[in-house]
């Protein structure tokens, strides 16, 4: 059996590739690495099935669903973007989850999502789904390092949160790593696959190694949930984006809201950092039962062609028919969309104008009312002078 690895291309956030560094634990070998969005066109060299875990972030891109027949999912750890055109994501939201794109998860459902949001998308799209958790959940301690316990990370806090954690930790003997998982690959083209999963290894060398761990993010907590690292999270679940991520997983760590960081209010013992609670790992321990029996299963088809482990049904020319429609129907919602933005920006940029002169009223207005001020400022003083110039020459 081939293996294809999951992997978001030109990802800002190394969080991504930790995700598929979890992936790959799993996987008995990588044959191709895929781009998550784009996996309609992936055709393997031989025309051979694929087994492929899809665990990650889906997806900005929509109208490119299903993925190629060739792929074989495991649908585990999914969230689904279910962000708008003004989020620069897709102007669709649930065309893409009916007719062939619905058959598609319904051939290898169920579904496995890593938040709730995603659990009630896909169950009110009809498509059989449950919370299977985060992959990163299930990722293994890292070797020890003889820095170990002798120092504390730091990984993408706010200015003022970072500034009081300095404060707070003067006085704990321990050294200050800063890190954060904003990396654009979008520039970085030339780092290989290989080059960014080893990357993203020694970051989680990096916390693994570490007394703490402070953050705000879900795949830095995550991991050292994993990995068994103490770690305190800094995250106001009242904020809907962050309550859409974090809720499930929001009884198993540490957190506290960035105010009560800042004002002291927290049992945290940065001396003896309290263990992390162990709730999540019956969690973890399904995850990784799920995840092996899908690679046992995939290795017993040994280099069975696609005809015997591909469970869809629906043919080429079916597939082709409805991707057209639903392109064409994205191009319509696009170009509905668009339309609105430009008549609000035509809006917009008419008020501007109406603005702008009124402000050079006022500047006029405001000139001709100092001119004004400084004549009758000036009148009583012009009124002494000549008073004072009668006088003398008396």
């Amino acid at each position: 059996m081939k293996y294809g690895l999951i992997m978001h291309k030109p990802t800002t956030n190394i969080g991504d590739d930790i995700q598929s560094y979890a992936i790959k634990q799993f996987l008995p070998h990588v044959d191709y690495y895929l781009d998550r969005e784009f996996l309609d066109e992936f055709v393997p060299e031989n025309g051979e099935p694929v087994a492929t875990i899809f665990a990650a972030w889906w997806m900005w891109q929509k109208w490119n669903w299903p993925p190629s027949k060739y792929i074989i999912p495991k649908f585990v750890s999914m969230h689904i973007n279910n962000y708008d055109i003004k989020r620069n994501s897709s102007p669709i939201t649930t065309e893409w989850l009916t007719g062939i794109g619905k058959q598609y998860f319904d051939a290898y459902s169920p579904v496995g999502v890593r938040d709730t949001t995603s659990v009630e998308y896909m169950r009110v799209n009809g498509i059989d789904a449950y919370f299977s958790g985060c992959i990163t959940l299930t990722l293994p301690k890292q070797p020890v390092t003889p820095d170990k316990g002798k120092y504390v990370v730091i990984a993408d806090l706010r200015p003022e949160l970072k500034k009081k954690a300095y404060e707070w930790l003067k006085d704990s003997g321990l050294e200050i790593r800063e890190i954060t998982h904003r990396y654009s690959y979008r520039k970085d083209t030339e780092a290989t696959m290989e080059e960014r999963l080893e990357k993203a290894e020694s970051i989680l060398s990096l916390y693994c190694n570490a007394k703490f761990v402070i953050t705000r993010r879900l795949h830095v907590t995550l991991p050292c949930l994993a990995m068994e690292v103490p770690v305190m999270s800094i995250v106001n679940l009242k904020s809907k984006g962050n309550y859409t991520r974090w809720a499930p997983y929001s009884d198993w760590v540490n957190y506290i809201s960035e105010q009560d960081f800042l004002s002291g209010n927290f049992d945290f013992d940065f001396i003896n950092p309290p263990s992390n609670k162990d709730d999540y790992l019956p969690t973890r321990n399904a995850l990784i039962e799920s995840i092996s029996s899908f690679i046992n299963e995939m290795e017993a088809f040994g280099d069975a062609p696609l005809s015997e482990v591909s469970k869809i049904t629906y043919t080429d020319e079916e597939e082709k028919d409805w991707r057209f429609n639903l392109m064409r129907n994205t191009l319509e919602n696009w170009l509905y969309e668009n339309r609105k933005l430009l008549k609000d920006y035509k809006k917009q940029k008419s008020s501007l104008k109406q603005y702008q002169s009124q402000i050079e009223k006022l500047k006029i207005d405001n000139a001709r009312l100092i001119e004004e001020n400084k004549k009758i400022r000036l009148n009583p003083i012009r009124s002494i002078l000549g008073k004072f110039k009668r006088i003398i020459k008396r």
